[in-house]
């Protein structure tokens, strides 16, 4: 197949060939949309396991903060890259422009994409710090992922009537990721969480009600 980008042609959508990385695979069947979320949890557990044989209990603590460190770097990371990169790069607000339009269905990149940023991300950090601190937060940053993609696909694809306090706070998460879908002025870019949105004023408030 040819290597094709999205475009949007009035109402309708137009695959038209472009040597783009995502190629023609953004619209996925269920075992390639949700493949990370099976292929992820080994890695995890995978740096772990190989960080307590090469270091053992002792100086574990250093891997688990970094770890920490890898998770909370990942609300950010998710932040900017659905502000500026989903929302300002031509071909990739093409592409997530589908995902508005039809949010109900299976539209994402191909694994291999997230493979490659999250091994350069450990290439990088092992080269600039050390191996253990890489693994540490790639894992961390590898949970993050993992549970942006469980949120985002709760908020577009779940039941969230349940009396839980999961329920209720998925149910939050939903409730501010559809004003990003449909307020006119962008906004919520956080899906797991709104903290960046507080931070750089791109919150969006919550319709009022006229009495």
């Amino acid at each position: 197949m040819p290597m094709a980008r999205l475009a949007f042609v009035g109402e309708r959508i137009a695959i038209q060939p472009l040597l783009f990385a995502c190629g023609p695979d953004v619209i996925h069947n269920k075992i390639s949309y949700y493949a990370e979320l099976f292929i992820y949890p080994i890695v995890i557990v995978a740096l772990l396991l190989l960080d307590l044989a090469r270091h053992g209990f002792a100086a574990h603590p250093r891997w688990l903060l970094a770890a920490a460190g890898g998770a909370m770097l990942w609300t950010l990371a998710e932040y900017l890259v659905h502000r500026f990169l989903y929302h300002e790069v031509a071909v990739l607000k093409q592409l997530h422009g589908l995902h508005h339009d039809r949010p109900s269905d299976l539209i994402g990149s191909p694994v291999w994409v997230s493979v490659v940023i999250f091994a350069s991300f450990f290439a990088l950090v092992a080269q600039v710090v050390d191996l253990q601190i890489a693994s540490g937060m790639t894992a961390g940053l590898l949970a993050g992922y993992l549970l942006y993609l469980l949120v985002h696909d709760a908020v577009h694809r779940w039941p969230l009537a349940g009396p839980l306090p999961l329920h209720a706070w998925l149910r939050g998460c939903r409730l501010r990721h559809i004003r990003h879908h449909r307020d006119p002025h962008p906004g919520n870019f956080g899906v797991v969480t709104a903290f960046w949105d507080e931070v750089f004023g791109t919150a969006l408030a919550r319709p009022t009600r006229n009495a």
